[in-house]
């Protein structure tokens, strides 16, 4: 769950190589078939010569985000959020863990995760520790998205270091996560944010950024269940229809209503911002690189009327942040871009060292994890 606001945004991380995100991005403008009118696209500036080729290894940007966020007893720090931590942030760094082959660091954060967020209802997480609260656990509602990528990363570890175990605890989070969040709404299954609270009889509200379609995949072929594939299914479809204002973009918050529309939820701000920055993301890891979704992204990152990449837009009133995008979502926007075009300069991709703060870094994390694990990199060569 992300309802923070800008505050955490440094306001100087991405002009420098605009011109080389810009021109590549309006390349791709005519497939997307989301602007409302013609642009000519800006002239690509040439990479710095300094600029290294290729986007390192798993276990470099790993270890880089492990020195900034990971406190020894296993515990992912958002530095930009007075040090609390977020199961979504365990699963992001467990995930990458795993893809480094750091087992001891997986272990210690696993440990640490169970001990401190498990529920004792289920075999789902709490969503926010707080350290400086007692008790420190200040929301036991789960998220979603990081039960998602917990019982993902569990997964991967299984595989990759023949634990029987950590498949058995995956396979329990993703059947608990089925019966406590997995609905039906206008005829289609939802994920719902969390177990209780963003359902009644008005409405229905949902973050379509939870959706971590590799994540639900891979849960999906494990439990065998196939509301898995209908969730995915389904959430593309919704993606696809959950389009407003003027670059037809996806919100924060959404919800459904029992007369079948579909809007911008009351009570969050309706803007493509913090939350949403991670549905293009989601998108193109599950290959989906054609999905509307991605198209209308990459439409508003490239739009040669920004000064520099906003943080986000109002989806009713037009109007763009005051401030750019940090460098988590400038990563999410060139994976984007790389991944339609299937090519450009890995040496692009934003590094886990410019991040102002945690949610910086962890975007950027994951939009590396998925560039490797889409193979794009030796293409962009």
């Amino acid at each position: 769950m992300w309802p923070t606001g800008g505050g955490r945004l440094q306001p100087d991380v991405l002009t420098g190589r605009r011109g080389l995100l810009l021109g590549a991005a309006t390349a791709t403008l005519a497939l997307a078939a989301t602007r409302s009118r013609a642009q000519r696209p800006p002239a690509a500036r040439a990479q710095p010569a300094t600029e290294p080729i290729g986007i390192g290894t798993a276990q470099d940007d790993w270890a880089e985000f492990r020195r900034r966020y990971l406190l020894p007893e296993g515990r992912v720090v958002d530095t930009g959020n007075r040090n609390v931590s977020h199961s979504e942030g365990q699963g992001y760094a467990m995930l990458a863990a795993v893809k480094a082959d750091d087992q001891g660091s997986f272990g210690r954060m696993l440990g640490w995760t169970l001990a401190n967020l498990k529920r004792q209802e289920d075999n789902l997480f709490s969503w926010r520790y707080q350290p400086d609260q007692q008790p420190n656990v200040t929301d036991p509602n789960n998220a979603s998205d990081g039960d998602l990528f917990i019982a993902w990363a569990l997964l991967e570890a299984s595989a990759r270091w023949g634990s029987a175990e950590y498949r058995r605890r995956a396979i329990a989070i993703a059947r608990d996560l089925l019966r406590s969040c997995a609905v039906q709404v206008q005829g289609r299954w939802v994920l719902l944010p969390g177990a209780y609270g963003f359902q009644g009889r008005a409405r229905t509200v949902l973050n379509l950024s939870y959706c971590a379609f590799p994540a639900l995949r891979a849960l999906g072929r494990e439990v065998g269940d196939p509301v898995w594939g209908r969730i995915e299914t389904d959430g593309l479809a919704l993606l696809a229809q959950a389009r407003f204002g003027r670059n037809g973009l996806p919100p924060d918050w959404l919800e459904l209503r029992p007369n079948g529309d579909i809007l911008p939820a009351e009570g969050w701000p309706a803007r493509f911002s913090f939350d949403a920055v991670r549905i293009p993301l989601n998108v193109v890891w599950a290959g989906q690189t054609d999905h509307p979704s991605v198209h209308a992204a990459i439409g508003f990152w490239a739009d040669p009327d920004h000064r520099a990449m906003p943080a986000w837009t109002d989806l009713r009133s037009g109007h763009p942040a005051p401030y750019p995008a940090h460098s988590g979502i400038v990563a999410v926007a060139r994976l984007s871009i790389a991944a339609v075009l299937a090519r450009g300069d890995a040496g692009a991709m934003p590094r886990i060292g410019a991040a102002p703060d945690y949610y910086a870094a962890a975007l950027t994390l994951l939009s590396r994890m998925a560039w490797r694990d889409l193979q794009l990199t030796p293409a962009m060569r």
